[in-house]
Order: C-alpha cells, then structure tokens, then sequence
C-alpha cells in the first residue's frame, strides 16, 4: 500500500526545527565511562527448545512518495553527538540514571496459559521494586535477603548481586491445543507481488515462515515433509530475465520453495490484481499468494487466528487503516492486500493469498476469479491494489466496499508515519507488522536510531523467534511507574511516573497533528524536555545472543544528537527460565 498522495501529507519530522541541542551538563567523564562500560559478557547455557513458525507476507514495491525528513539545520548539524552519553539529558533523568552502576538484571519468567488477545484496556502487570537499584539499595536489599536465606548464591558483578524479577508470560511456543481444526503449517501457499531486488532482500526473513521446524501433523494423511508452506513470486515482466534467474539462484541457496512468475501489467497496482488468477493457475500446478514489506510475527498465532472462521463461506478478513486520515478520505475498507484460506472437508488443502494483511475464504478467491475480467474492467484505474482487492472482494460477495471486510484485531497496515515506539509499546495486539523499509513510513526504534530499516526489523525477527508471538511486544511496569519493560523491544525510564490510567492511551510519538484511531496522549521527549518538561529515556533491543537468553538494551538519542554506537548506555537482561516448571524454560544461569 502507498502513501495516499491527495491525503494529509506531514513532511518532516517534528523534532525539525525543534529547540536547539541542549548545552553540555558537567558530569565526570569517568563516571561516564562506568556507565556505559561496566558491564561484560554474560555467559548463559544453550537456549531453551522452541519451535518457530512464522509467515512472510510479500514485498510491494510501488513508488512512494518518500516523507523522509528534510535535511537538518547547519547548527544542529555541528553538534553530531554528545561528548558523553550524559549529556543532553534532562537533570531528573540525570540524577535517577547516574546512581545506578550496575545496568544488568534478569527475568525470572513464570508461564501462564495464553488467555485473549492482549489490548490497551487491559490491565498491566505492575511492580513496585526498582528495575536497577542504585548500588546502597542494591546491596542492602540483598543482605536482608541473605539473612532469610543464608543458601542464596546470587551471580555477582564487581562484587553487586544482579537484580532479579520474576514476570508471567505466555509459552514461548504458541500452544495450539484442543479440538480445533488448526490449518496445517504444509497448507499454506503464499503469493509475493515485489521486485527481484526486494525478494533477494527479504527472502533472508522469509526461511523462519518457510523454513519453520517441522512438528508432527494432527493430521495422519499428512507426510513428514508437507509441512512445510511454498510460495509464489509474481514479478513484472520488464524484469531483466538474467536478474530473475539470480532470485531463482538465492531462493534455491536458501532452500525457499518459492515458484517465480511474470505479469504483462506495468502499473504494480494492477499487478495485484492480477494475483488473482495467478495465484488460482499456480495453486492448481501444486495441486494445493503476499506483499514484501508485510512481517509476520509468529506463524502459529496466524494458524490459532485463522482456525475460527468458517472457510466454507464467503470471508475477506482484514484491518482498515490506523490512520484517520485515510479512513475519512476512502472509508472503511481492507488495507495492505489479502489472505485466501482455503479447506477442505477433509482439512487436507489450506491456501493462502497474502499482498499485506487480509484474508479471504478459498470460496470468496473462487468467486473473484470467475468475475476478474469484470474487475480488471472496472477497477483498473483506481488508486491502490487495497481498495481494487477490496471491491473486486465486494462485487464477488454481493456487499459493499464498507461492509465486504471482517476486520480482524492484530492484523495492521501500519499508516504510521514517523516514530511508532507508542505504537509498539501500547499493548495492543500484533499479528503483523508492515511499512518498515524504506523510511517513507515507520521508524521502528525511533528517529534517532543508527540501524538501517533492515537491520532493524532483523532483530524484532530475532527477538519474536525466541520469545514467541504472543510474549512479543508484552508490556509491563516496574518502579511503581518509574520504568516501561517491553518484552523483546524495549526499555524506558520516566522522569515523572507513569500512571495506570496513561497505559490505556498511545503516546504520541508519531508525526504531529497526524491521528491514528486509538486514543493517545501527548508525547514524552526523549532524553530533554523543552521548558523543564519532564523526559524519558528508551534504550532499544540491539543484540541478540544467539546461543543463550541474553538480551542488550542500547540507549536510544534525539534527533538531533547521532550518538554513535559505542557511546550509548547498555542495558543487559538474561531470561533465566531454570525458576519455570516447563519442559521449554531449562535456561540456567551461569555466574561470571
């Protein structure tokens, strides 16, 4: 999906022309240092068994028109980074960070059985204990606790006892359980409409949706090694042939099992139209489609998704836009393309047709196919392939375009332009994540990151790949407000405490006077604020150890600052499962 260019239009960011960087507050240089380099390598034993299984939703590669920031001012400019990674915060956050040396702390995870869907409604779990205690507290908290019990064998760091918490979470595993007809992971065919350079890109994120471990079938005519889902490619014919059998070349290296085809349509608009009948003819080859920039959380939160609607009706399920912008300038309709789910009586076939994040019965697809020449007819010349899907979906199921589209919590096209860190740590549920690439859209970590829009969603791949959908972006307090926990993204500290009745509302961190249909609040400035308003201090998930439980946490900056990545403030975290009485939390923690 594009930007809609006759819509409302931000152009830049809004810390542009905002105050200029702040004047240096005088810290120690030393002191800076141990901040940001007392910690060492933690060292933790192999993670704990997890199946993953996720899908990968295609790569739409419609020109955009690019939001990208205008360049900053010359003055802002000068100042590329601050000295230390004190400088530039706000005196609050200055006296609540400095006291505290030991920047390490582990999670002891209980799991609890996954319940509903999570919301902003819903309530938080929230801790009164300090997250990172200041050394004297520290120590004197674990001498009482070593007087209760003289065993007690902490892991020390420079002498400091790590500070432990223990939170509920949801099995890493997505637990599908029951009588219900779960679809098969081997079920699913998925259609790509992309580019070959964006397919040879993001294919590296698909082999954890294609490639996902294999787990017994509930199904007994199900061999072993149908499983596994395959996928289709559709790309403009003007492709340079040579270039597409360097795609072919990667898919087979990467041991996708993606077929690649061509359409005769320019206008890539059209072109997801024409998925359509692609996707029927390709499907009817395998005797069994998707849209690029589109992620996929966890594949079995979308089968446990998928598993309750009847796909012997007629069904186009999706989200609308989050933008109210958008929604007043085209109405309510399925935003970001379609997913086609089909099954049998004897749950032996499912098939899926994904350009972004709507989904679709196998009937509905059956029904649009035999009436495309009358959709390609009609529709061709509109806007975006959304609202061609939509109404081709509309006139195959005798409905309108406003009331054609089930629409489905979690499923997201993300019109968020800017900074969606509100978004992100708000609670509400996530079943896809979209408009990452590019930086047209969304800024994951923020504007301040120095991680390309690759590498960012690189790690939310690596940091859901352990810890599973639904604990993926799970939210909790600690400090009694002072701190904002969100599981594999990120870690904020408050100068003024958060209150419980703030965490049913989105912080508004993206662009201003652009809203979004959720209810938000005003935003909290990152590290200072103008005219002694209180600020905060994010530290985003930048490394994730591949053979253990550990988490790092890294200081994020203002815009204007462009802290370079060794000067900012680590923060470790160790998921240590040994305290989890299940077969998936055997993580134990070795001391240094």
């Amino acid at each position: 999906m594009s930007w809609r260019t006759s819509g409302y239009l931000p152009i830049q960011s809004p810390h542009i022309g905002s105050s200029p960087p702040p004047s240096s507050t005088s810290r120690n240089a030393s002191a800076s240092s141990a901040y940001s380099n007392a910690s060492n390598p933690w060292v933790a034993l192999a993670r704990s068994k997890i199946v993953l299984i996720s899908v990968v939703i295609g790569c739409s590669l419609l020109a955009l028109v690019s939001m990208r920031s205008k360049e900053a001012p010359a003055d802002a400019r000068e100042h590329r980074r601050p000295i230390n990674s004190f400088e530039g915060l706000n005196e609050g956050l200055l006296k609540l960070l400095e006291p505290i040396k030991l920047r390490q702390f582990v999670l002891e995870p209980t799991t609890v059985e996954w319940p509903v869907q999570s919301s902003q409604e819903g309530p938080v779990p929230w801790s009164k204990a300090e997250l990172l205690p200041t050394r004297a507290a520290n120590l004197a908290a674990y001498h009482r606790d070593l007087a209760d019990n003289p065993d007690m064998s902490p892991t020390l760091v420079n002498g400091e006892p790590v500070p432990r918490h223990r939170i509920r979470v949801y099995p890493r595993t997505v637990q599908l359980e029951g009588d219900v007809p779960y679809p098969e992971d081997g079920d699913f065919l998925f259609g790509m409409t992309t580019t070959v350079e964006r397919a040879k890109m993001m294919s590296e994120l698909w082999t954890r949706w294609l490639l996902a471990p294999e787990v017994p079938s509930s199904d007994p005519a199900h061999a072993a090694s149908s499983l596994r889902s395959a996928c289709m490619i559709l790309l403009s014919s003007q492709e340079n042939p040579n270039d597409i059998e360097e795609l072919k070349r990667v898919l087979k290296k990467r041991g996708l099992p993606c077929g690649v085809r061509t359409s005769s349509y320019e206008r890539y608009e059209v072109r997801v139209l024409n998925m359509i009948p692609q996707f029927s003819a390709y499907a009817q080859e395998l005797g069994r489609p998707f849209k690029c920039d589109t992620f996929w959380l966890d594949m079995r939160t979308l089968r446990r998704m998928l598993a309750k609607y009847d796909p012997s009706i007629p069904l186009f399920v999706g989200a609308t836009s989050e933008s109210a912008n958008q929604l007043q300038q085209f109405g309510r309709m399925a935003f970001g393309g379609a997913v086609i789910k089909e099954i049998t009586t004897q749950m032996s076939m499912h098939v899926v047709f994904v350009p972004a994040g709507m989904l679709a019965s196998a009937l509905l697809l059956h029904k649009m196919n035999k009436i495309w020449d009358e959709c390609f007819k009609q529709f061709r010349h509109m806007f975006g392939g959304d609202e061609m899907l939509t109404r081709c979906a509309a006139m195959a199921k005798g409905a309108t375009k406003q009331t054609v589209t089930t629409e489905e919590k979690g499923l997201h096209q993300f019109d968020v332009p800017g900074d969606t860190t509100g978004m992100l740590q708000s609670g509400i549920p996530f079943l896809n994540l979209h408009h990452y690439l590019g930086g047209s859209w969304v800024h994951l970590f923020g504007y301040g990151s120095y991680l390309d829009d690759f590498a960012q969603i690189r790690l939310i791949n690596q940091a859901v790949g352990f810890l599973g959908g639904d604990n993926m972006f799970k939210r909790y307090i600690i400090g009694d407000g002072r701190w904002l926990l969100v599981l594999g993204y990120s870690i904020t500290i408050f100068e003024e405490k958060l209150k419980k009745e703030m965490m049913r509302e989105m912080e508004h961190t993206w662009y201003e006077g652009y809203r979004l249909s959720y209810d938000d609040r005003p935003p909290i400035p990152e590290r200072r604020g103008d005219d002694g308003k209180a600020a905060k201090q994010t530290f985003y998930i930048k490394i994730i150890s591949p053979n253990s439980a550990l988490f790092t946490y890294v200081q994020a900056d203002a815009w204007y600052e462009h802290m370079a990545s060794e000067d900012r403030v680590r923060i470790e975290v160790l998921w240590d499962g040994s305290m989890d009485g299940t077969e998936e939390g055997r993580l134990r923690l070795l001391s240094r």
